[in-house]
């Protein structure tokens, strides 16, 4: 029986998880056949099955779970949030059928050997987007979603200030948006401040300098400081807490770091992913 190449999709606002899904894509033997809702994945109907790769945040639909009959899933880069957690312990017989896991997080991957699931910690698809071959020569600052972070004046002064949130838009709208954006981050940034990770992981992947800021303790976020990134803390940073000046005394920023080599990184996502495809029953090529 042949297997058609499906890619998630969802309309949560946040063109993050597009870029989620724009980076599986790359690793499809073809052009996406199939397009499914995340949130509703549990309704898909198809007379073949479709292999689909499961990288991403699962919890915005605790009853879409698990995934239809139909679906063949491919768990790279799954992250399982707190409030989805009982759901998966539901359906931990499910996840069992397709292990070992690719987890995004250590805290994934634990949780899921816990019931008894092998794991294997991949790290998320975001950080297989290639490598730019060269930085812009007057590259531009990029704020995003960082309007509550007290920044230096010398960067905030002409940064482009972004939002990854946007209207719940078709996903006929939102991937060519990401795309549009992910190429300008590519072309024209020299530096990408941001409480976004999925700003945080692409740029990286692709060479740009990132500073990250977060919950350092966060299980979601540790992806970062697992490819020997840096998350500075949020709250020390925020402008509302004497405008950073918490930050500045207990978590000293540095504002021009270097780019992260994350090649290792990428060739073992690359891997997961193939070895997966490979192991189906009859695969698109």
């Amino acid at each position: 029986m042949a297997v058609e190449c499906g890619q998630l999709y969802c309309t949560s606002g946040n063109i993050g998880d597009d870029f989620q899904a724009r980076a599986s894509s790359l690793h499809l033997p073809e052009k996406p056949t199939r397009f499914i809702n995340r949130d509703r994945i549990h309704e898909w109907r198809s007379e073949e099955q479709v292999a689909l790769i499961m990288n991403g945040w699962f919890a915005s639909n605790r009853d879409a779970w698990p995934p239809a009959a139909m679906i063949h899933p491919i768990f790279v880069g799954f992250h399982i949030s707190e409030r989805f957690k009982p759901t998966v312990r539901r359906h931990s017989e499910y996840l069992r059928r397709y292990a070992p896991i690719g987890a995004r997080d250590v805290a994934t991957a634990k949780f899921l050997e816990s019931l008894g699931v092998a794991a294997e910690l991949t790290h998320c698809l975001t950080l297989t987007f290639p490598t730019r071959e060269k930085a812009p020569r007057d590259g531009k600052v990029y704020i995003v979603d960082g309007e509550t972070i007290s920044i230096p004046k010398s960067l905030r002064k002409g940064a482009v200030k972004i939002t990854h949130l946007m209207p719940p838009l078709d996903y006929t709208v939102t991937l060519p948006m990401a795309d549009e954006l992910l190429q300008l981050y590519r072309d024209t940034a020299r530096l990408v401040i941001t409480t976004r990770l999925h700003s945080a992981l692409p740029c990286i992947a692709m060479g740009i300098p990132v500073v990250y800021f977060s919950r350092p303790k966060d299980g979601r976020t540790s992806v970062v400081q697992a490819i020997g990134g840096t998350i500075y803390d949020q709250r020390l940073h925020s402008k509302s807490l004497t405008r950073g000046v918490f930050g500045r005394l207990f978590d000293k920023v540095d504002w021009s770091p270097p780019t992260l080599d994350v090649t290792g990184v990428k060739s073992h996502l690359t891997s997961a992913v193939a070895r997966r495809l490979n192991a189906l029953p009859a695969t698109t090529k």
